[in-house]
């Protein structure tokens, strides 16, 4: 009786993006630590004595929990309006290779109660059930039609890239690789470099979102990472072409002339950026959350 009471809400916390069930995409997943600028006008998290400020560098940290989990969430749960005084059921995602760690993320949160500041704004936070469920694995359940022939999902991250593959709704394969568009955007990055621009990798998704360069004149660094992450999912499942491929995740709008070029069948999901969560949404609320 608890548990239903509670809102459900379910967050993607990326290597680059923060997405939420509620919002949908809240933003990048960009923070650092300073306890001495002054925060008005900026987006900004405090826990205890410490404030983090929205900016500065990704996390390069490959293993998530080992990432600064409270500060994303935290901010992601503010920006989706869950109340400043709440109880809520939460389920978060870790890349298929990484679930061996969800143990981590539960028995920090779950049955704690946390307070802290978002934007001048306190909240008191209580997890009350807190489940961790395979990225890519819960895009699938964001399908409509999922329980007819030969279905597969490949979900391309900031660090990894993870397929999953049914028949007739029950998983076939899964596989975690670990390429994802950050080891894209370095190079990019890299390659401006070695052109005389002063450029990092936070910026590199920015310039392409503006236009202010193309990725079609960086195909050959497109394909590098695209034709590993092919080679292995044959490797891995033989039969991948038989499957209707569903492309997610911040790098499937990058990639998917790659993957059609190469004899898939595939189409990009039409919530590509959110389909973790709202697939995880759909999950929760079917197990009573």
């Amino acid at each position: 009786r608890e548990l239903i009471m509670c809102k459900l809400i379910t967050v993607d916390i990326g290597s680059f993006n923060i997405k939420t069930s509620s919002k949908g995409i809240i933003g990048q997943n960009r923070f650092y630590k300073d306890n001495f600028t002054e925060t008005f006008g900026l987006d900004y998290v405090k826990i205890d004595n410490d404030t983090y400020i929205a900016g500065g560098d990704f996390d390069k940290e490959f293993i998530k929990c080992k990432k600064n989990i409270q500060v994303p969430l935290f901010y992601a749960l503010a920006k989706s309006d869950i109340g400043e005084s709440a109880e809520i059921n939460l389920i978060l995602h870790l890349p298929a290779s990484q679930i061996s760690n969800k143990s981590f993320l539960i028995d920090m949160l779950q049955n704690k109660t946390f307070e802290y500041v978002v934007n001048g704004k306190e909240y008191k936070t209580t997890f009350k059930k807190v489940g961790v469920l395979k990225e890519g694995w819960t895009s699938f359940y964001s399908l409509k039609k999922r329980n007819e022939g030969l279905i597969g999902i490949i979900d391309i991250g900031g660090r990894t890239t993870d397929c999953f593959t049914f028949e007739d709704g029950k998983l076939r394969n899964e596989k975690s690789i670990n390429i994802g568009m950050l080891n894209i955007f370095n190079d990019i990055a890299d390659r401006l470099i070695a052109n005389g621009e002063n450029r990092t990798v936070e910026e590199i998704h920015t310039l392409l979102t503006n236009d202010i360069i193309y990725i079609g004149d960086y195909k050959d660094i497109l394909e590098k990472y695209s034709n590993k992450i092919i080679n292995d999912l044959k490797l891995s499942i033989p039969n991948i072409k038989d499957f209707k491929i569903y492309l997610t995740g911040g790098g499937a709008n990058y990639l998917i002339d790659i993957f059609k070029a190469n004899g898939f069948k595939v189409e990009l999901m039409s919530n590509s950026l959110n389909s973790n969560c709202e697939g995880s949404y759909n999950i929760g609320k079917a197990k009573g959350l």
